[in-house]
């Protein structure tokens, strides 16, 4: 089996007002998708996000839309917090998600919403189904494959991981970096990756955060 990481970018008429709404406002700073059950015709799509952000903001425009049959907002700290949405799918999401799920194409949580209008995710399944997804996406959506390669079991989180990224990680589990109390610090990650200090805490802050915003805690 083939895995793919996608990113795919929406324009005006393609982008879920919901995705536009956090994206176009300051009071968010992470937006995934975690779970989803993507029903049959004229059924609703059931998903569960997790987000970092201003829960008040986000319950008060989802209220709003049209596009939400219905949704239960569960705050889990100060700043996060989890929706269960039933979701009114459009014409075009029904054609994403068909063309995504066809086959033997399995998608792999979570979906990263981004900020400048794009949805970033893996895509497991056979050659010629991912093949004929890429050719099918809907009109105003554009589509980037950022990665290609042998599906090798790992989960979604560890899939994300870029390869400097698991290096970072190795490197910093052998060290004790992850130990408590620990037996490294970022200094000496920079050191052993022969990087700078700086780079060494970026990479491991990014792996971090995939790995953690793909559990289900």
């Amino acid at each position: 089996m083939k895995t793919v990481r996608l990113t795919l970018r929406f324009d005006a008429e393609t982008i879920h007002p919901m995705h536009r709404f956090v994206a176009e406002s300051d009071a968010f700073e992470s937006y995934r998708l975690v779970h989803g059950n993507f029903a049959g015709e004229n059924d609703d799509n059931v998903f569960i996000f997790h987000v970092v952000g201003d829960a008040d903001v986000y319950e008060a425009a989802l209220a709003e839309t049209d596009r939400v049959d219905d949704y239960e907002l569960t705050r889990t700290g100060d700043r996060t917090f989890t929706v269960y949405v039933r979701d009114l799918p459009a014409d075009v999401d029904t054609r994403l998600l068909e063309g995504l799920t066809a086959g033997s194409l399995v998608v792999l949580p979570p979906l990263e919403y981004r900020s400048d209008w794009t949805v970033r995710f893996s895509v497991v399944g056979e050659s010629a189904d991912l093949r004929a997804a890429l050719e099918e996406m809907p009109d105003g959506i554009e589509t980037t494959v950022d990665r290609v390669g042998e599906y090798d079991g790992a989960d979604a989180a560890v899939s994300a991981l870029t390869a400097r990224q698991r290096e970072t990680l190795r490197v910093a589990r052998e060290l004790g970096y992850f130990e408590v109390p620990r037996a490294a610090g970022v200094e000496d990650v920079a050191a052993e990756l022969d990087c700078a200090p700086g780079t060494a805490a970026e990479h491991l802050r990014k792996a971090e955060e995939t790995v953690m915003d793909a559990l289900d805690l």
